[in-house]
């Protein structure tokens, strides 16, 4: 039945043609972006699953980020040995010499000279070995350990600056007696005794804004005493205020790499590297010498033992690293694949949005033809009027 104060069939074209350019607009924007999810309104589940497998591909990818940057490390450390090594066999080579009588004792002192050289560069190259400011070849980095009150209390102390990379691991006390003007640290089985009287003021601390370095180089550990106004320091030292506090210096179990997502063992790799210094005790080279023909044929054995520590070491960081490249090449794979995976998520199936944006612009046409149709009802009551 004609009516004048509604139209309902152009009503429900209008319906209908809004539906056809809603779709249109997705299927465009879908299109221009290239992606199916893009909003969580979406598709909720979808996006959802999306940024999960995201969220691990990077992390894994991030993984493979670390290892090679552990090569790196390895190789450094592989380097170094590798001189550490033809020092060693270059000792070897002059034992040999000083173990046979064609030598006299002068000759084998020279030959000594050498000798005693090599063992010191042999030292200073294990010691100088860093990445990242990490001594790799010296048996690992000494940590302080939980009752440290030396420097849990260093806004009281006045110490800052603790150096431990040499240091045994155990417990270390400090004894300092007021108005002595020395400083004593011991483990319980060495201590040395420092005189820091220079360093003081008359009413024993330490001046506006200066530090001073105490060593104490048996021990293996150096620690700074500061004044007022020092950057970076937490307090200021007087004269006494150490007595009683201690150091707990723990050896770290070694090196720690992140591979994976996770803090597993199977996402977190640990090596550690062994002492390579000449006066360690792997290759315990301190002691021996070629002064005489019996000293070299000693030395000899100590030497070969030295060369077969170094070939062993090398041996198993090379194992560490080969296994680390099989897992570069798991992660890649896996990226691969979970790449693949949120692509089907998110990306858009441009075959069928092409086909849905078409028919969406077709009965959006159709739609407008027919809106023209939906007059006669209009016209047919005003010609009654008329």
């Amino acid at each position: 039945m004609p009516t004048i104060n509604h139209n309902p069939h152009l009503q429900d074209i209008h319906r209908t043609l809004s539906v056809h350019s809603a779709g249109m607009s997705r299927e465009i924007a879908q299109l221009s972006s290239g992606l199916r999810v893009e909003r969580s309104s979406d598709d909720p589940a979808s996006l959802a699953l999306a940024d999960g497998i995201r969220s691990e591909v990077r992390a894994i990818t991030e993984g493979s980020r670390n290892i090679q940057q552990t090569f790196s490390l390895l190789q450094v450390a592989d380097g170094s040995l590798n001189e550490i090594s033809a020092m060693v066999n270059r000792m070897r080579t002059l034992a040999m010499q000083a173990g046979s009588s064609i030598f006299n004792d002068v000759d084998r002192q020279n030959i000594n000279s050498e000798f005693e050289q090599l063992r010191e560069e042999i030292d200073r190259i294990a010691g100088s070995t860093t990445y990242n400011g990490r001594e790799l070849l010296t048996g690992g980095n000494n940590t302080l350990g939980a009752g440290s009150t030396a420097n849990d209390l260093a806004s009281t102390t006045g110490l800052s600056d603790i150096r431990i990379n040499e240091a045994t691991p155990g417990t270390y006390s400090f004894v300092d007696e007021p108005g002595d003007g020395l400083l004593t640290l011991g483990n319980g089985v060495q201590t040395q005794t420092v005189n820091i009287a220079e360093m003081l003021q008359e009413d024993g601390s330490v001046g506006d804004t200066e530090f001073f370095p105490v060593i104490f180089d048996r021990l293996g550990v150096r620690v700074s005493l500061t004044g007022d106004n020092v950057p970076g320091a937490p307090g200021i030292y007087t004269d006494g205020a150490l007595d009683a506090q201690q150091l707990v210096v723990e050896e770290q179990s070694g090196l720690t790499f992140q591979v994976g997502p996770s803090g597993t063992s199977n996402d977190v790799s640990r090596v550690g590297i062994k002492d390579m210094r000449a006066s360690g005790r792997i290759l315990n080279l301190t002691d021996i010498s070629i002064v005489t023909i019996g000293d070299a044929h000693a030395a000899l054995d100590r030497l070969s033992t030295a060369i077969t520590s170094i070939t062993s070491e090398r041996n198993r960081l090379g194992a560490f690293q080969n296994r680390l490249e099989l897992s570069i090449g798991t992660s890649e794979a896996v990226v691969e694949r979970m790449e693949s995976t949120e692509s089907e998520i998110r990306e858009v199936d441009i075959a069928r949005a092409v086909t849905n944006l078409t028919r969406s612009q077709i009965l959006s046409q159709v739609a407008t033809r027919v809106a023209t149709e939906a007059d006669t009802d209009i016209e047919r009551i005003l010609s009654l009027l008329g």
